[in-house]
């Protein structure tokens, strides 16, 4: 009978030793280090304030201009594609792009949105995209990354990660980036 007992009392210890193992690794799971999309040492947002009546009477016109036509392929395309040889923030402020003048704080807020996740965006816009915000990442100075954000219609295009981006884009993730970049009109829209 004591052998029974002990070996009951010794399944049970050794049971419970792996169960908290299990426990353990789980917690490591969930604490995972996500990688950001760029190895960057400094964030540019630049910003486009246009009406939607000025955009698409801009896009309805029959004969438009080169530069017409390059901020058509900014705001709502996927232009660029690649990273430019020439400097895309000249090109930015060229088409009255406006650049913000971010906080350290902000651009590490900032670079922990564009990072991998564990989870993949499931829902899709059909919506035509409004680029009017542009992240350019840099590292020495040196462009290593774009991300072009819709707010509006939840879109995106990231160009110069080797990282997958596929689950950027939740909302919650959005939310959390325009509250950053927007600062100013999230508090204005809370006064009476």
């Amino acid at each position: 009978m004591k052998k029974f007992i002990l070996t009951i009392t010794s399944i049970i210890l050794f049971s419970c030793n792996n169960f908290k193992k299990v426990d353990i690794n789980k917690e490591k799971v969930v604490k995972k280090e996500l990688r950001p999309f760029f190895d960057s040492d400094e964030i540019d947002h630049y910003y486009l304030d246009i009406s939607e009546d000025i955009f698409f009477k801009l896009i309805r016109k029959e004969t438009k201009t080169q530069k017409e036509t390059e901020l058509i392929n900014i705001y709502t395309h996927t232009f660029p594609d690649r990273i430019p040889k020439e400097d895309f923030e000249k090109i930015l402020l060229n088409h009255n792009y406006k650049k913000s003048n971010l906080l350290i704080k902000d651009e590490k807020d900032i670079q922990s949105v564009f990072s991998e996740k564990d989870s993949l965006k499931n829902d899709a816009c059909a919506c035509i995209a409004e680029y009017r915000d542009v992240f350019v990442f840099k590292k020495n100075a040196k462009t290593v990354g774009i991300a072009k954000i819709c707010f509006k219609n939840a879109r995106f295009q990231i160009i110069g990660t080797k990282i997958n981006t596929e689950g950027f884009g939740l909302i919650n993730e959005l939310d959390k980036l325009e509250s950053i970049v927007r600062k100013e009109e999230k508090l204005s829209s809370l006064e009476p």
